[in-house]
């Protein structure tokens, strides 16, 4: 699973042809080593006076810890920018960020609902992520989690295998998931609810702080 983070670019002057993004994630407390390898992606040309540029990157939910031997949720995001301009290419300061997340939890004190999704964005709705939330007594190794839902190959059975199962758990059902973004960013968040079976049932819908809404209609905000 990843989530998605806007970088943009504003031109500072004539003549930009293109600019490219090189990035890479280490561990808390640690420095890349650019031959190892990292990423790197074009920016696309916004237009506008100044001309801007964005490019939406996929970032991992987690990076490997080698000197320790564990994953870790929290990890430093370094990258700096390539500008080919008049024929000309130069490159700017290298850019660090801490990226840091936020654990919300959804209590369904009735357990209506199948289906639940944090649906969130850094900074503003350019850049939506859905991530599925579950109760942490669902079991771990079920092929009914919610991170298998969306390649899941057969969605009725799902629905129908989900209810029982959470049929079976104490309520309230607390649903739980993450977060994340560089310290100091705002997130915008809403809940994508759903109760997907039984079928005569069936309701779904997006939830901000004044009820049901269009996604991005209200939302709560988290600062980092």
């Amino acid at each position: 699973m990843s989530w998605y983070y806007p970088k943009g670019w504003t031109d500072q002057g004539d003549g930009v042809e293109q600019v490219v993004i090189h990035y890479v994630t280490t561990p808390p407390g640690q420095w890349p080593d650019w031959s190892w390898g990292h990423e790197s992606r074009v920016l696309e040309d916004r237009g506008g006076s100044p001309r801007t540029r964005l490019k939406v990157l996929r970032m991992p939910r987690d990076v490997w810890d080698m000197e320790n031997g564990w994953a870790t949720p929290e990890y430093r995001f370094h990258y700096y920018f390539e500008v080919f301009q008049d024929g000309h290419r130069w490159t700017t300061d290298l850019f660090s960020e801490d990226i840091v997340y936020r654990d919300l939890e959804y209590v369904d004190e009735h357990g209506w609902a199948t289906n639940i999704c944090i649906y969130w964005s850094v900074g503003d709705w350019s850049a939506p992520v859905y991530s599925p939330m579950e109760d942490p007594r669902f079991p771990g190794g079920s092929e009914f989690r919610s991170t298998k839902y969306y390649s899941y190959w057969d969605k009725e059975r799902f629905h129908h295998e989900k209810f029982h199962m959470l049929r079976g758990l104490e309520r309230p059902h607390r649903w739980q998931a993450r977060m994340y973004g560089p310290r100091g960013a705002t997130l915008v968040q809403q809940y994508h609810v759903g109760r997907m079976y039984p079928p005569e049932e069936k309701d779904e819908f997006w939830l901000g702080p004044d009820g049901r809404a269009a996604p991005g209609g209200n939302w709560w905000v988290h600062h980092l």
